[in-house]
């Protein structure tokens, strides 16, 4: 509502009538609030494909991870080396307890890419295309991947496959979603091929290179190189003119990606041996649920400073009213 403020001149005339916004007060009382939107200078400008071409050629590596929700979007958005803020559908493990990425839905990858969408600055936002979502129609992957772009908010999309996925990722092209490619070891096909290192004998190696230039011609903008020995991911590397995302494919990639639960140390299943712990947030996270336990077990929580007062004459006057 606002406010309406008067001023008199010396004839006691009204001069003009000013209209102020009343100034907001921060309600302690609130365990939950949003958050106070400061404008400030992003740290750095917006990702672009076209800057991420420019790190390549540089040789500059690529920083790329997954995040799920607002928060982990905000973490990696406070980072101004983190390049690509990717929703993977690794989101079906470790944030929805699937036992596979297969089980993920378009709706739920929508719901989490338009979370993380609110919480991205600068990062370029790549959004996986769910199993099923592109592998039954070339119309049904176009209707899919511009649901992603338009209810989602995601800036690119990502598909898994080789050879035969080229011609839908030309087709993404030509109305404007670009794609990042993904070969190598393929998580949504792992109940026909299970989860080896791919490439490893010439026969092999030269499928994942052929896939590799197949979808480089079909115009994807990066390709993500999975668990494949790490000459074959330099090959790779030095043989196309896009990016190249690896993980488990060495470092002479054009960048590296990781899961944000791997890399955090939260995730309690198996651990790839290309993963490396970077931080600890489990071992913190379980401390800090056993001592808000123990406090609220023996009453040290909530204190008295962490507690509302009342006036003592007000509350007087509570207790006799409620004693008539």
């Amino acid at each position: 509502m606002l406010r309406v403020y008067a001023s008199h001149t010396s004839c006691g005339g009204l001069s003009h009538i000013r209209r102020k916004a009343p100034v907001p007060r921060l309600r302690r009382w609130m365990s939950v609030r949003p958050e106070q939107q400061h404008k400030t200078p992003d740290a750095r400008k917006k990702v672009t494909i076209a800057e991420l071409q420019k790190m390549r050629d540089a040789g500059t590596p690529i920083s790329m991870l997954t995040t799920y929700d607002y928060p982990s979007a905000r973490a990696l958005s406070a980072n101004p080396q983190i390049d690509i803020a990717f929703v993977g559908d690794s989101l079906a493990q470790v944030c929805l307890g699937h036992t596979s990425t297969t089980e993920l839905t378009l709706d739920e990858m929508i719901h989490h890419t338009r979370a993380v969408r609110r919480g991205t600055k600068h990062p370029l936002l790549l959004a996986d295309m769910p199993f099923g979502s592109y592998n039954v129609s070339a119309e049904d992957t176009l209707r899919n991947a511009v649901r992603l772009v338009q209810q989602g908010g995601a800036e690119a999309v990502k598909m898994e496959g080789g050879v035969e996925l080229a011609g839908v990722v030309r087709r993404l092209g030509t109305i404007g979603i670009p794609v990042m490619a993904h070969i190598g070891l393929m998580p949504q096909r792992c109940n026909a091929s299970g989860f080896r290192v791919q490439g490893r004998d010439a026969e092999s190696a030269r499928g994942v290179l052929a896939d590799a230039l197949a979808l480089e011609d079909a115009g994807a903008f990066a390709v993500v190189l999975e668990a494949i020995p790490h000459k074959l991911g330099e090959y790779i590397t030095n043989r196309l003119r896009i990016p190249t995302i690896g993980i488990g494919a060495g470092n002479m990639t054009s960048g590296q990606v990781l899961v944000w639960d791997d890399m955090m140390g939260t995730w309690a299943g198996h651990k790839a041996k290309f993963v490396r712990r970077f931080a600890d947030v489990k071992t913190e996270r379980d401390a800090g649920v056993q001592r808000y336990a123990a406090a609220v077990r023996d009453r040290s929580f909530p204190s008295a400073t962490e507690s509302y007062a009342m006036d003592d004459a007000e509350w007087n006057k509570f207790l006799r009213h409620e004693e008539k």
